[in-house]
């Protein structure tokens, strides 16, 4: 359970598991707690883990009137500390009562999150085949509902114009000359959902000349209607910690970086460069050896690739976690544990992290083995020498080739790099790359990483207090929110 609680606003969409955006699939997966209107289909509740506590919040019409924006049980877990997710039919913010939640969090003084889903009118119209839009028959769509609260008597709409960008003085007039009242309240919203996300608001008439020249250089849509001033009070998307904040983390590996995954859920811009990709090597032969020959004592994969190269040699594993001929299969880290469970051949031992604490706290399990490490043709220099520092007698065996990848512009220098293990160190700050990058700051992960980054050059380098995920993500979010750390932005000069 985490220390505080968080609530996702999260849109399921219309019904089809399909259709779940990447972001609430991940956060469903990982909830504590997921709350669910009873409109969401049976087949998305199917995808809560079985750990997770599930509670029906939703109603229908005609079943009583309620007293409250938010149901009690969502905040009282979030009290709890825990993490929930508040699913919600089509998206929260379509009718679907999901201000008012955001408001009640915003009062309660709780961290909220809202995923937008694919809405009910969107996914019924290309279902349906039925285009909302069109150049030569609809030019816009009005997206109303049978029931609303009134307010005064008076009839609410709010109009959004896409591509009002490099014409936005005349979209604005155009719209006045319609009937819109020009003190209606209005937002021009720039790089909508990223972190370079910009807002302006104002009335309709004084809204053009608030965008000053050079801002509509990302894509803009203008939203008009007395519901922008709810900003003021549910805004959430730029009080993220990092909100804004430009990094650089090294890689060494293909896949997916937990590192990066953590400070873009805390707003950060990040960069991963190296790009790694991988290729299978022509030779299997070691590794088949192994699984034919009672010639090892276990075959250790520390990575996801190594797994998916060997994937056709692993169905001689059977669903024991072991080879046919009794030699054991380790896993060291999450996503090589995972990748053997999506092969249909789960570890008989898994350590949870490749660095040099996790291997030294799991020595019982290496100690007097004979261990084949399955890895890269470029090798596991530090893992192999860890395992044998735990005992292990260790040999290597190459089956995939991994390639680099660098050029890349980024919209702006980094204030900070991200070096997770001394091989990310060397490859991202070794030739004329890593030349350009010396004198910005770094944060390394372990002693070796931070020795071998100073070995290159680098001018300032500071190590995290532990070697683990948790600890160096911590001391990122330290150093970017100190007094003395210069905001990086303010020089704007792009970087190759």
């Amino acid at each position: 359970m985490s220390t505080r609680g968080i609530v996702y606003l999260v849109g399921a969409g219309p019904g089809d598991p399909g259709l779940l955006t990447l972001r609430a699939l991940e956060l469903i997966r990982s909830a504590e707690v997921v709350a669910h209107d009873e409109l969401v289909s049976p087949e998305i509740l199917s995808l809560v883990p079985t750990g997770a506590e599930l509670l029906a919040v939703g109603r229908r019409r005609g079943r009583g009137k309620i007293d409250y924006r938010l149901h009690p049980l969502v905040l009282e877990r979030a009290r709890a500390g825990c993490v929930v997710v508040r699913l919600k039919s089509g998206d929260p913010l379509i009718f679907g009562r999901g201000a008012e939640e955001a408001e009640e969090l915003a009062h309660a003084g709780i961290p909220f999150e809202i995923v937008p889903g694919v809405s009910a009118a969107l996914g019924a119209a290309a279902y349906a085949g039925i285009p909302l839009t069109h150049r030569h028959h609809a030019s816009r769509v009005t997206l109303t509902t049978g029931r609303r609260a009134e307010v005064g008597g008076r009839a609410h709409e709010t109009v959004v114009l896409y591509m009002a960008a490099h014409r936005l003085a005349e979209n604005v007039e155009r719209l006045i000359q319609e009937g819109h009242d020009p003190s209606t309240p209005a937002a021009y919203i720039a790089a909508a959902t990223t972190p370079r996300q910009t807002i302006i608001t104002g009335t309709l008439a004084e809204l053009a000349s608030r965008v000053q020249p050079g801002c509509n250089s990302d894509p803009a849509l203008v939203i008009v209607g007395d519901a922008t001033r709810l900003r003021e009070r549910i805004e959430w998307f730029e009080k993220a910690p990092l909100h804004g904040r430009s990094l650089l983390v090294a890689r060494a590996r293909p896949g997916p970086s937990q590192i990066a995954a953590r400070l873009r859920a805390m707003g950060a811009m990040v960069l991963e460069r190296p790009k790694v990709s991988i290729q299978e090597t022509a030779c299997l032969a070691a590794l088949e050896r192994a699984l034919q020959k009672d010639r090892y004592d276990a075959i250790v994969f520390g990575c996801a690739a190594g797994v998916e190269m060997a994937s056709r040699l692993l169905r001689a594993i059977d669903s024991g976690s072991s080879c046919a001929n009794g030699t054991q299969i380790i896993a060291i880290g999450r996503d090589a544990s995972a990748a053997l469970k999506k092969n249909g051949v789960p570890a008989f031992h898994q350590v949870d992290g490749a660095c040099r604490e996790a291997t030294a706290k799991a020595a019982s399990i290496f100690a007097g083995k004979r261990l084949l490490l399955v890895a890269s043709t470029q090798g596991r220099p530090n893992l192999k020498a860890d395992l044998e520092a735990a005992g292990a007698s260790v040999e290597e065996a190459p089956v995939y080739r991994q390639s680099y990848e660098y050029a890349a512009k980024f919209f702006e220098t980094p204030e900070l790099i991200v070096l997770p293990s001394s091989s990310a160190a060397r490859l991202l700050l070794e030739g004329e790359y890593g030349h350009s990058l010396m004198e910005i700051p770094m944060i390394a992960i372990g002693p070796v990483t931070e020795a071998a980054a100073k070995a290159l050059g680098a001018a300032n380098v500071k190590r995290c207090d532990a070697d683990n995920i948790d600890s160096i993500v911590a001391a990122v979010r330290k150093t970017l929110e100190s007094p003395v750390m210069a905001v990086a932005s303010a020089n704007g000069r792009a970087m190759e």
